[in-house]
């Protein structure tokens, strides 16, 4: 186990630093002895001591988030599912990886041991179900026939069938399979919405499934037929994944606003609901109770993990600093991938504080520590960008709404907000001087609003209202000096513009793909932008002539920062980040260790560490002294 280093220091890919957050939770689990908790996250799984909630170890090896994990019959190895496409066996004492389970072709969302603790099975977005020898890693059969994708799959008590649900289906239902001769059996056909996540009662006879229309149902596990229907309150809501109690009389379901409830097995009746002492506009990702069936533990998209005492419903503890975000237990047809997270972040122009954005707060943090100083909290929905003012006085802020919004860079004091857009603000900019706000909107319009520094409100009226684009208006960028302003466009051009009069100047439209990112380079001479097309390309910022096309992975750059020298350019793909000699086009070096999309990167003043923000709802603060990228 891992304790002479800080948590933040463990696992950490060759050139970070130190990794700040610990990523969402996606599903817990107890270790058969009851003395630890298994976290699926979705940066690795994380073990934790049940007694201090101290974290033991930080299990990693997949490359996308963790999304489903179970223990063994013989407690001996657990199995996880992950979004890179593969399901892992490990060690449970170890930590030690034993197996991969290569053959899905997108997400696997769900993965079980059969009974005799022989094969597996898993359930994909690719639309089938694999299944699985535990020893040789073979995949035995790929049940095919699903139309959507495959939520949950879940063997029978004896190991005969597998019952398994998909998303958004025509046809809404449990699917049951034979698991000898790999054939569909029967369809139980839902009327209404569609069945997310299912698993056998433990003696075999029902099938209980957590349903689309906050339902929960039994089913005859022979005819299909629904027997009874949980007495559940619209309020209720956002069910978590069922998980029985030990003595297998009863079961518990996770329900909005992160309180649990046990209900009981023959009737369907509430038994018991575990509340909140105080009220959080949330829901739970996961629900587990302990071997001995004392304590029940619950996960929530807040990031926390509570520990009831079932006898009392007490609250005994409380597990922190886990990312807020949607799990992939929550995925809904508006929301397939987990929404959260790391969108943006920024240095100080003294390079003493890193803001960056969590769903709905703003941290403040040391850098050095990534102990947090100050935090804002009064968004009420995501926020997608944030930026310092030159003098590192105020922070403007994008969020999922129509409005800016300005801040205290001190104490996260609301200053104020600029209204005017008709959709979302994806982006916002300074002007050099500080003078100036810059806003990119979903209304495919650019606005430049007055900032009145040193005043006692900084609000100031709107400038210009910049048109042209054809499409979501997604990154905005002030040149060095001031005079232009550089916009990228799900459009898939780059557009300049005189600050002074709004006028268009230029378009730059070499780009197949949106354009997610652009910056000029510290002098203005050059400016970079990033695309879906799998390129950054590198123009002169003047004439508009493409200099360079530089090609990495081929993968989306979602991001993009030069180095305070100017003479490296790093693009953010899915999970790493490539370092790009400017002057040449060489690429020197990838940095991989994000499980998700990198959003957002941001040199600090002295161009020794590079921060990335990702949506895996970490920050990872990378190391820029290496000879590799100083040659």
């Amino acid at each position: 186990m891992q304790k002479q280093q800080h948590y933040t220091q463990w696992r950490l890919s060759p050139g970070a630093k130190k990794r700040i957050g610990k990523g969402g939770i996606n599903e817990i689990k107890y270790f058969p002895d009851g003395t630890r908790l298994a976290v699926a996250s979705t940066i690795g799984i994380w073990i934790y001591d049940v007694e201090t909630c101290k974290p033991l170890e930080l299990i990693t090896g997949h490359t996308g988030p963790v999304n489903s994990l179970i223990f063994s019959p013989d407690g001996e190895t657990f199995a996880t599912a992950s979004d890179d496409k593969t399901a892992r066996l490990w060690d449970a004492n170890t930590g030690k990886h034993k197996a991969t389970f290569i053959g899905h072709t997108e997400t696997i969302n769900a993965v079980t041991f059969s009974p005799d603790g022989e094969r597996l099975v898993t359930a994909s977005d690719d639309k089938t179900i694999g299944l699985w020898n535990l020893h040789t890693g073979q995949q035995l059969a790929k049940l095919e026939g699903h139309t959507e994708k495959v939520f949950s799959a879940v063997f029978s008590p004896d190991g005969n069938t597998i019952a398994s649900s998909e998303a958004f289906g025509e046809k809404g239902g449990i699917w049951v399979w034979d698991t000898h001769t790999h054939e569909f059996l029967k369809l139980f056909e839902k009327d209404t919405g569609w069945v997310e996540y299912i698993v056998y009662s433990p003696d075999g006879s029902m099938l209980i499934s957590r349903d689309t229309c906050t339902e929960i149902n039994f089913w005859d596990a022979n005819t299909g037929k629904k027997l009874k229907t949980c007495d559940v309150e619209s309020w209720m809501g956002d069910f978590s994944p069922i998980t029985f109690a030990p003595d297998a009389r009863s079961f518990a379901t996770g329900i909005r606003d992160d309180d649990v409830c046990l209900w009981d097995i023959d009737t369907g009746r509430l038994l018991k609901r575990f509340e909140l002492e105080v009220d959080v506009d949330s829901s739970p990702s996961s629900v587990a109770f302990s071997p001995d069936g004392e304590t029940i533990a619950c996960a929530s998209e807040v990031g926390t993990i509570r520990f009831w005492d079932v006898n009392t419903s007490k609250i005994l503890k409380v597990i922190t600093d886990h990312t807020p975000h949607f799990s992939a237990t929550q995925k809904t047809e508006s929301t397939q991938a987990p929404s959260q997270r790391t969108f943006s972040v920024a240095y100080s122009p003294d390079g003493t504080t890193l803001a960056s954005c969590y769903e709905t707060e703003i941290h403040f943090r040391n850098p050095e520590t990534g102990e947090i100083q100050t935090t804002i909290t009064g968004p009420r929905e995501n926020v997608r960008s944030v930026i310092y003012s030159s003098d590192g006085k105020i922070l403007a802020s994008a969020e999922d709404t129509t409005k800016a919004r300005l801040w205290d860079a001190q104490n996260g004091r609301f200053l104020g907000s600029f209204v005017g857009h008709k959709e979302n603000i994806s982006s916002v900019a300074f002007s050099p001087d500080g003078c100036m706000l810059a806003t990119g909107s979903h209304d495919k319009t650019i606005c430049l609003w007055e900032v009145r520094p040193g005043e006692l409100y900084l609000i100031g009226d709107l400038l210009l209202i910049l048109t042209g684009h054809t499409d979501n208006v997604c990154t905005v960028a002030f040149s060095p000096d001031g005079g232009n302003l550089a916009t990228g466009s799900c459009d898939k051009t780059v557009r300049l513009w005189d600050v002074q009069t709004g006028n268009h100047l230029k378009t730059l439209a070499d780009h197949t793909g949106s354009v997610y990112a652009v910056v000029y380079s510290p002098d203005g001479k050059t400016l970079a932008s990033g695309s879906h097309d799998g390129t950054l390309r590198l123009w002169n910022s003047q004439t508009g002539e493409l200099l360079k096309t530089l090609n990495g992975q081929k993968q989306i750059i979602y991001s993009v920062a030069f180095s305070p020298n100017g003479r490296l350019i790093a693009g953010g793909t899915n999970g790493s980040i490539n370092f790009w000699d400017v002057q040449t086009g060489k690429l020197l070096d990838i940095y991989k260790g994000h499980t998700d999309v990198v959003n957002s990167l941001a040199s600090s003043p002295d161009g020794k560490t590079l921060a990335s923000g990702s949506r895996d709802g970490t920050v990872l603060l990378w190391d820029l002294t290496t000879s590799v990228l100083n040659q």
